[in-house]
């Protein structure tokens, strides 16, 4: 293909390779590059000998650069630009109302100030949804229903199954040639899943990861561990006094915390979301705000019998380097 074939430049020196045979691996050097669409093709120059019989460099499936040759007062080779994957997300408008009448804002309660209790509400109930959104809500742009623009922002998991679509598996539709119809803590199938799943997790990105899981999924990775004793766990204080168990495993450490929204919602509950919080940024036109009712005084005829107020946010996520993060679905559950 055209685009493999730009990511090679004259003077790289290459390994060509068969996939399941490695004695085929002969060294290389690029001496041309032929632009043509599906038909491009390099032109190279043998720096060893080709077995000329058996396995030799026409069963080749591999061409891998392992450097760059440059002769003595040579010219600069040319330059080489490789294009990233562009990720685009959009802010969303989150309002949470805050709605109560003259009289109950001036009633006296056993149970405290009624007003600054439904404050609390709205404020809490105002990050539950946008957390939600960040987590399960995708990116959208279309016209609202009073004509002007509506944006919804991209969530954690929607990007990790458009980027790192490998990374969403589900241990109920998960099976291999020796797990068949398995349930999770016989013949080691959980295990063997865990071990599948981290493997292809950490090929990309930071060897320390964050994992927000539901209960079940705890359970389903305690119950491997009362089986076997092969995983190591460790309570630990993380940033901002957060509590999280550290779980170590041979291909890096993943800090486990139990999330409410996974817990509470029965289908989500043996879910488990990994990603790396350095690689996410919040971003916002405007964070946070509270608009108090500006019209208490008013004594028009339009007036309400109470105060209408509201929390705003226009805010998304920005996200880095999905490739390396998964969404984990089944833990403990069977077939």
């Amino acid at each position: 293909a055209e685009a493999d074939a730009k990511e090679f430049r004259v003077g790289h020196q290459v390994l060509l390779r068969k996939s399941d045979a490695v004695s085929v691996d002969k060294n290389a050097k690029v001496t041309a590059r032929t632009l043509a669409g599906a038909s491009s093709y390099l032109t190279i120059l043998l720096l060893e000998a080709d077995n000329g019989s058996g396995d030799d460099i026409s069963d080749a499936t591999r061409c891998l650069i392992i450097g760059n040759i440059n002769a003595e007062g040579a010219g600069m080779p040319d330059a080489i630009s490789y294009d990233p994957v562009k990720i685009n997300n959009l802010t969303q408008i989150f309002r949470t109302p805050l709605d109560i009448t003259r009289t109950a804002k001036r009633t006296r309660l056993r149970t405290g100030d009624a007003y600054k209790e439904a404050k609390r509400e709205a404020l809490e109930y105002h990050s539950i949804e946008m957390e939600k959104a960040f987590l399960w809500g995708i990116m959208t742009e279309r016209t609202g229903a009073n004509g002007k623009p509506e944006r919804t922002t991209a969530g954690l998991i929607p990007t990790i199954k458009t980027y790192a679509p490998n990374n969403v598996v589900d241990f109920r539709t998960w099976s291999t040639a020796s797990h068949a119809g398995d349930d999770w803590t016989e013949n080691f199938a959980g295990e063997d899943f865990i071990d599948t799943q981290l493997e292809v997790l950490f090929r990309y990105g930071n060897r320390q990861k964050l994992a927000l899981c539901g209960s079940g999924a705890l359970l389903g990775i305690n119950k491997l561990v009362k089986n076997r004793s092969d995983f190591t766990f460790t309570s630990e204080t993380k940033d901002y006094g957060i509590q999280v168990v550290a779980w170590k495993t041979p291909f890096g450490e993943i800090n486990l915390m139990t999330h409410p929204l996974f817990s509470f919602e029965s289908s989500n509950r043996n879910s488990m979301v990994i990603f790396e919080p350095a690689n996410l940024k919040f971003r916002y036109i405007d964070d946070t705000t509270f608009y108090a009712d500006g019209e208490k005084q008013n004594t028009g005829p339009n007036r309400i019998d109470g105060t209408k107020e509201e929390f705003l946010t226009e805010a998304g996520l920005e996200f880095h380097h999905p490739v390396g993060w998964g969404f984990w679905n089944g833990i403990g559950l069977n077939p």
